[in-house]
């Protein structure tokens, strides 16, 4: 399994096998609320990235999916070698899947994990620290919280009940085209993805014009 030059600390640790082997039979629901085991979401012959996002109205979440939209869009993702496809999984309900892609101009297939047994498994964080900013969030502390209030509450009892739990953490989760874990990395705090820099380091995107 490789890893980069910032892969150190416990955040970055892969899982004993047998605990990534009891992650592969947990289930995922797709957005029309099918069941799918985490198993089936890498992409044999590709390479896949996983994203684990905090809940449902999470603005630095927010930030980060419009990042990876625009800067990692599929278009660009299949030129490494292997392709490689990107999947989100959220830990709400599927009926705020479609609103929330609306909200993010996002291309990608989102699966929820309203349980929270695969980020527990994984050994995902539960806490509200903010943490320092990263590149990808577009707005201060203050104005995001504001923000993130706003479209929960205008969502409706939907988004109150479906969202996920606030203080669970995410992190990203990169499978070889063997299907076996590459690379990974939990959220330490709320807002502390991987910058989409160590991404394409990861994922050999160095060099690769963007559209």
């Amino acid at each position: 399994m490789s890893t980069t030059p910032k892969s150190n600390g416990p955040h970055y640790s892969i899982p004993d096998p047998k605990i990534l082997s009891s992650a592969s039979s947990l289930q995922v629901l797709a957005e029309d609320n099918t069941p799918h085991a985490f198993s089936s979401l890498p992409i044999p012959t590709q390479q896949t990235l996983i994203v684990f996002i905090r809940h449902f109205y999470c603005g630095y979440c927010e930030d980060y999916v419009r990042a990876l939209a625009t800067q990692l869009p599929p278009s660009r993702l299949s030129t490494t070698t292997p392709p490689t496809t990107l999947k989100i999984i959220g830990c709400g309900q599927p009926t705020v899947v479609a609103d929330y892609k609306r909200r993010t101009n996002c291309p990608f297939e989102i699966y929820c994990d309203p349980t929270r047994a695969l980020y527990k498994k994984l050994g995902m964080m539960c806490s509200l620290e903010l943490g320092p900013k990263p590149g990808y969030a577009e707005g201060g502390a203050l104005g995001r919280t504001w923000a993130s209030m706003c479209t929960l509450l205008g969502s409706g009892i939907k988004g109150l009940k479906g969202g996920g739990a606030y203080d669970q953490n995410g992190g990203e989760w990169v499978f070889g085209a063997d299907g076996e874990l590459k690379w990974c990395r939990r959220m330490r705090n709320t807002r502390d993805h991987a910058e989409i820099k160590e991404l394409e380091e990861v994922l050999e995107l160095k060099g690769v014009e963007k559209d």
